[in-house]
């Protein structure tokens, strides 16, 4: 929205994860969510934003770029193959 601030308003700790890598969290006045995980590239698997119940969670997965069923390939390298490239 315009002339809000785009600083979180609350910052969490942030999660270490076995491998070493780290997520943080914020929080920001307008209500949004924003992640911060290092180790990149990932891709979105998976999303349920709105299950239709008031009371559910929203779910976000996200994978590594080259790791996993539904992360194995990234867009270019489908598509090279899909043209013999």
């Amino acid at each position: 929205m315009a002339g809000q601030s785009h600083e979180p308003h609350f910052r969490a700790d942030p999660i270490r994860l076995p491998d070493g890598r780290e997520i943080h969290v914020s929080a920001f006045p307008d209500g949004s969510i924003g992640f911060r995980i290092g180790g990149q590239p990932y891709v979105l698997t998976e999303a349920h934003l709105n299950r239709g119940h008031p009371t559910s969670m929203a779910y976000l997965r996200i994978s590594p770029g080259r790791q996993g069923s539904s992360a194995s390939y990234n867009y270019t390298e489908w598509l090279e193959g899909k043209n013999g490239g």
